[in-house]
């Protein structure tokens, strides 16, 4: 089932057209949800669980700062809005 709104992430590009992306909290997975992953051989090779500390090593930064603010909204039991991945609060500049 999924939960919560945790982020909403407002992405204006010129190139490819604005885009609202939304986070929300997908629970937690059982370990008879996880014996049922079957993955197509020839589109993936596996998947893996990470901690959230490793995530900018893993991905692209906007992609880590949305997964990290969604994190953080997780744990305080709120929801974040985020442009380009980055709070309003936290942005440079006007």
């Amino acid at each position: 089932m999924i939960g919560r709104l945790l982020v909403t992430d407002w992405a204006p590009d010129s190139v490819e057209g604005d885009k609202v992306l939304f986070l929300f909290d997908g629970g937690t997975l059982t370990n008879g949800q996880l014996d049922a992953i079957h993955l197509a051989p020839d589109e993936l090779l596996g998947y893996r669980f990470h901690d959230i500390a490793q995530i900018h090593d893993l991905t692209i930064s906007r992609l880590a700062r949305r997964l990290v603010h969604a994190h953080t909204a997780h744990l305080v039991g709120g929801s974040h809005y985020l442009e380009h991945g980055t709070r309003l609060e936290e942005a440079d500049g006007p």
